[in-house]
């Protein structure tokens, strides 16, 4: 039986184009649009890249009630942009990737991903906005041997502090 109330929303190719520019003076440009999902409207921000070898486009979400002023959702995901954008967590020094001094990390968990700088497996993480394959994301905890860490996973729709 065919449903045909199944919908495939691509932001890519829907979406409207938003640019800015974070604190170090790097421009950034977005695809930004909103669309009906189960629970509600969903504001999504795709961040649009040309050089994709290393780097991963950065994916932002406003989960909102069906009621919702869209364009009021719409400014909400435009200031979680210019919070994730200016945040960074990653140092890169000599070719090599290093923790940020506050010895944070955060970002996308990729699943499937096609292997990535010889990786043994097809996880990797969107950091920064660059590709952190598993290797690399274990180097970097050598850095920290014997600290203790907590790990916590959120919904692309929360803030991540």
């Amino acid at each position: 039986m065919e449903d045909n109330n199944i919908r495939i929303h691509s932001t890519l190719d829907m979406g409207y184009d938003f640019f800015i520019i974070d604190k170090w003076g790097k421009n950034y440009h977005f695809k930004i649009s909103t669309f009906v999902v189960p629970s509600g409207l969903l504001s999504e921000a795709f961040e649009v890249i040309e050089n994709n070898f290393d780097n991963e486009p950065r994916v932002f979400h406003i989960l909102s009630p069906f009621d919702s002023d869209i364009e009021k959702a719409e400014l909400q995901l435009k200031g979680k942009i210019k919070k994730g954008i200016n945040k960074r967590y990653l140092d890169y020094k000599e070719g090599n990737y290093s923790l940020g001094d506050n010895l944070e990390f955060a970002g996308r968990i990729l699943i499937d991903h096609i292997s990535y700088n010889d990786s043994e497996t097809d996880y990797c993480f969107q950091v920064d906005g660059k590709m952190i394959s598993v290797e690399q994301f274990l180097n970097l905890l050598s850095e920290v041997n014997g600290f203790n860490f907590k790990f916590s996973i959120f919904d692309t729709t929360d803030e991540i502090d």
